[in-house]
């Protein structure tokens, strides 16, 4: 999220790169020898539990601070912290995946996972789209038609519609980038959303108007729905999460927590998310040096 200040940057940054280095680990690894003060019995498994601590900390800290000193936090910026939550736990579903399994289908007749992130970022860009247009429509008293023109998505999109589908059919690597470019911009324009906008009609494939409340709704929903899709495709595969993993959805589930607690809220709390993000970044370095 270019936009974002520096220690939410960092932090963010920091959990991915802590998660690089354990998530192929076999569980016997998790028994090697760390510890953090007095907890010297749980080895490098309790590394990913500190870790889960610290961020479920830091995101009932910062949500204090920010109650204290504003700005509060909106029905929209609640609504898109959700859907912060089903982002990152898509990141995590698809942590550690063997070279070449996106691209296999779990049986006869079902979608290879590539297909399942494109079908993912495509519907996020149609999301995208319907609430931006109809929430420039309200704003702007223009008198533009409530259905979409055509024209209008090119004009929304900053990349093109063509060259979106071009990177929705080229490989996972290139769909996951553009769906986090895709996912930074979402929370940035419409974390001002206030509460009456909510209300406002969007108009898309159903053929009648639907509130942009719902709309922003769905982006949660939709990503919700496909993780467990993803979940099974990868079982059916034989890919299951080692214990890592496991803890790692957690990690992932609280930093996404602590995330969506400054949505809209611009630099609260910075002090806190540098301090977490050294620490972690510290600890990777210490996991780092232990494990084989």
């Amino acid at each position: 999220m270019s936009q974002l200040p520096a220690g939410q940057r960092l932090l963010g940054s920091a959990v991915e790169a802590f998660a690089a280095i354990l998530q192929s680990q076999p569980d016997s690894n998790l028994e090697l020898d760390w510890a953090w003060g007095a907890y010297n019995s749980e080895g490098v498994r309790f590394a990913l539990f500190r870790t889960y601590e610290e961020l479920r900390e830091l995101a009932v800290r910062t949500a204090t601070e920010r109650a204290a000193r504003g700005p509060a936090i909106s029905s929209a910026q609640r609504i898109l912290a959700q859907y912060q939550a089903a982002y990152r736990d898509l990141q995590a579903a698809l942590l550690g995946l063997p070279e070449g399994i996106e691209n296999q289908a779990p049986a006869e007749g079902e979608w290879p996972l590539r297909r399942v992130l494109a079908h993912i970022v495509g519907a996020d860009v149609g999301f995208y789209v319907v609430v931006k247009y109809a929430l420039e429509r309200h704003r702007s008293g223009d008198g533009r038609p409530a259905e979409i023109p055509d024209s209008a998505w090119n004009d929304i999109l900053e990349e093109g519609i063509t060259s979106i589908d071009t990177i929705l059919d080229g490989p996972l690597k290139g769909i996951c980038a553009y769906h986090k470019t895709l996912h930074a911009r979402i929370l940035r324009d419409f974390a001002g959303i206030t509460h009456d906008e909510l209300a406002t009609p969007t108009l898309y494939w159903e053929g009648y108007e639907l509130s942009l409340r719902f709309r922003l709704h769905r982006f949660d929903s939709h990503i919700r729905q496909h993780t467990i899709q993803i979940d099974k495709a990868l079982a059916s595969l034989g890919h299951l999460p080692n214990e890592a993993k496991r803890i790692l959805r957690l990690v992932f589930a609280a930093l996404a927590e602590a995330e969506g607690t400054v949505i809209g809220a611009g630099d609260v709390a910075q002090d806190l998310w540098q301090e977490a993000a050294e620490a972690i970044s510290a600890r990777s370095n210490e996991i780092a040096g232990i494990l084989p």
